[in-house]
Formats: C-alpha cells, sequence, structure tokens
C-alpha cells in the first residue's frame, strides 16, 4: 500500500508541476527547485556525455519509482521539468533534496536550442537522466543544507 500512496503522491505533484510550468512564471514557482548557484565549474561548458549510478539511498529509490509509475498513470507525458520539480517536492518532503539541473543543447542543423532537467542525488541521476546527454548545465538550483552541484561534480557521477 505504501507504493500506491507514494504514486498517488507523485501523480499529484507532477500534475502541479504541469500545470504551475505551463501556466505561472517561473518567478513565482522557482524556490520549489531550491536556491539558484552558479553551475559547477567542471560542467561549465561541458555537454553531458555519460551520468554514473552508485548504490542508491532508500528514499532515493522510492521517489524514483513514484515518479516514473505517476508519469505512467496520468493521461498525458509529464515534462521534464514536472518530474524534477515532483521528486524535489517530494524529496524535501522527506527530509532530503537533490540538485535540480537545467540545460541546453545546441541544434546540430538550425532550428530551436532545446531545453531539459535533470534531478541529480548523492547516487546519481533520479529523473531526466537518459534523455541530458548533449546538454550542457546552464541552471543550477540547490537546496541549503542538502547535497550540492559541487559535490556532485567533484563525485565524478557526471561526465
Amino acid at each position: 500500500m505504501a507504493g500506491w500512496a507514494r504514486t498517488s503522491e507523485a501523480m499529484a505533484l507532477l500534475t502541479v508541476g504541469s500545470a504551475v510550468q505551463r501556466w505561472v512564471p517561473i518567478r513565482h514557482w522557482a524556490s520549489w527547485l531550491g536556491e539558484s548557484v552558479p553551475v559547477p565549474q567542471p560542467w561549465r561548458g561541458t555537454a553531458v556525455q555519460r551520468m554514473v549510478r552508485t548504490q542508491p539511498r532508500p528514499v532515493d529509490t522510492q521517489v524514483k519509482a513514484a515518479i516514473e509509475s505517476g508519469s505512467r498513470h496520468l493521461p498525458w507525458t509529464p515534462s521534464c521539468l514536472a518530474q524534477a520539480i515532483a521528486a524535489q517536492a517530494m524529496l524535501r518532503r522527506r527530509h532530503s533534496a537533490g540538485v535540480v539541473v537545467i540545460g541546453l543543447r545546441r541544434p546540430d542543423t538550425g532550428g530551436d536550442w532545446a531545453a531539459h532537467a535533470w534531478l541529480m542525488v548523492p547516487s546519481g541521476v533520479l529523473t531526466g537522466g537518459p534523455a541530458a546527454r548533449g546538454f550542457t548545465a546552464t541552471g543550477v538550483f540547490e537546496v541549503p543544507g542538502a547535497v550540492t552541484g559541487e559535490q556532485i561534480a567533484a563525485s565524478g557521477l557526471v561526465g
């Protein structure tokens, strides 16, 4: 039953995250992600090529599973940013937090730039990981007193 409760929580937070992303200016909800901090030096100007995952904490495993399950049960596909918002909120409710990273990718042949968001925890990527390949971090959000982007960058989990 606890798994279904987490999935329901994730579905509600994914719905809220999707709605605010679409209809509310970011200045009103960016603090949900954490505080904006400079991009860690090792990530500056470097596109993500790989993300390593180590042994996750139980809370990370539970939140990741809930976000994945909740996303499958909704009648739309939540964006990467909605997933990062929801996962960060779930972690914070459990006295934990991750680092939300926003990245950009230049198109190969003209066209629009692409944006992507992913959530990192001490063991690696929690949401948005596989799709982050080729994106360069341009924005980082941390929760004070929790893991930092600098700590994750120093761990070598992203390269």
